[in-house]
């Protein structure tokens, strides 16, 4: 499930589909036969997919990662509804805070005061992205009530004391930086599960992979001149237990903040992807599946390098730094594009699937599909397009099990890579 925050919400989540796509009976015989039952329409099930119990799991391999990015406990004492716990720290040579950003413009350096200062406080963004958003004291809380404590912090850290702090409360308000649809519902709710253990001395997150990059605002879109634009993407993943098993959360975070004039403006924003997750070896062993067409009647959204189609709603498109989402008119959001730069999973994480499966896109170096539940609210289609580093995730939620196949083959459809 992914959310946006504070301008996009993707609600997430899963719903056990009910009937409507066994594949249809083949031909048999009764009593001197029987004549045979046409065979399905093409793109009309998920009998070319891999069910859940397919798949080929493997180990999320936590240790190599916490010996890769030299983890150790931070100076923070955490405290939730399930225990305390360290946050994450890293030592300065930690690869996690001395790797090359994917992007860097020199000008923008320039005007943060220097390449050593710009570098400064794209490091401070990306662990404070690690510390305060990816690992956040309100991931697993009941609801959202302790949302104000977000924005204090990153005020302090990120250097504008300028600002009241409570400015930026609705950014963590209206979405959840837990990831939950709402802010009444938490995350162990949503999902039914609850945390494993929290460790007596150290963190409780296991950090996958980082980027960061520095690039200008563009002129126009959100301050009145060129700002600063600090952006960093962390993939974690913490310990838990559902249905009795032990497994992972998954957290795919991209936080971005904006500053311009001495830091006198300043914006944020953020994309949370929370989802119990299920690793496979190489996603190149999921069945590969022809799209279909897209009805005439949906509409096209394009964000950075990607184009998808979508069902039509009677609201509005709302964009942000991080993504794009259609927006029906009681504010429920139904579908959208997001953007995490994080490198393609290895082994392969996959949300905690009903369905997945695989297509050829032009210009896409890899493409997953999955359908998982959503609770109340329906099913939801997810599909990752992977471009380079750059990973786009099109999501449509509130599908019904009975249109879910159909629909799932019709978003791939859509699918077209620009550039």
């Amino acid at each position: 499930m992914t959310t946006a925050g504070a301008c996009s919400l993707l609600p997430g989540g899963y719903e056990e589909p009910a009937g409507g796509t066994d594949p249809a009976p083949g031909a048999g015989s009764d009593g001197g036969g029987a004549s045979a039952e046409p065979a399905p329409e093409p793109g009309t099930t998920f009998d070319d997919w891999a069910a859940a119990e397919d798949l080929r799991l493997v180990e999320i391999d936590t240790a190599a990662a916490d010996e890769r990015t030299r983890i150790e406990p931070g100076p923070l004492e955490r405290e939730d509804r399930f225990g305390t716990w360290a946050s994450p720290g890293f030592p300065d040579d930690s690869p996690l805070l001395t790797a090359e950003p994917l992007e860097f413009d020199a000008e923008v350096a320039a005007a943060l005061g220097g390449d050593s200062e710009a570098r400064s406080a794209l490091r401070d963004v990306l662990l404070q992205t690690v510390v305060e958003v990816a690992d956040t004291p309100l991931l697993l809380e009941a609801d959202n009530s302790r949302s104000g404590e977000i924005g204090p912090v990153l005020v302090k850290a990120f250097g504008l004391e300028g600002f009241d702090p409570s400015a930026f409360d609705p950014l963590f308000e209206q979405v959840p930086i837990s990831g939950a649809p709402t802010p009444e519902v938490g995350v162990p709710e949503m999902f039914d599960l609850e945390p494993a253990p929290y460790p007596e001395d150290g963190p409780r997150m296991s950090v996958l992979d980082t980027s960061s990059l520095l690039a200008r605002v563009p002129e126009g879109t959100t301050f009145p001149g060129a700002g600063a634009a600090l952006v960093a993407f962390v993939r974690g993943v913490v310990p838990i237990v559902r249905e009795g098993e032990d497994g992972f959360l998954r957290r795919e975070v991209a936080f971005y903040l904006g500053v311009e004039d001495g830091r006198m403006n300043a914006l944020m924003t953020y994309v949370v992807a929370t989802v119990p997750t299920l690793a496979i070896s190489d996603a190149e062993e999921l069945p590969l599946v022809e799209p279909t067409e897209v009805p005439e009647d949906w509409q096209e959204i394009s964000f950075g390098r990607l184009t998808a189609a979508i069902p039509p709603t009677s609201g509005e498109l709302e964009e942000v730094e991080l993504g794009i989402s259609s927006v029906d008119e009681d504010g429920t959001r139904k579908g959208g594009i997001t953007l995490f730069r994080l490198p393609v999973p290895s082994p392969y994480l996959l949300d905690a699937v009903l369905y997945a499966a695989r297509a050829e896109i032009g210009g896409a170096d890899l493409v997953t599909a999955a359908v998982s539940r959503g609770g109340e609210d329906g099913m939801v289609v997810a599909v990752r397009v992977h471009v380079g580093e750059e990973e786009y995730r099109v999501q449509v939620n509130g599908v019904s099990a009975e249109e879910a196949p159909v629909l799932a083959h019709q978003v791939l459809a859509g699918i077209r890579v620009e550039g």
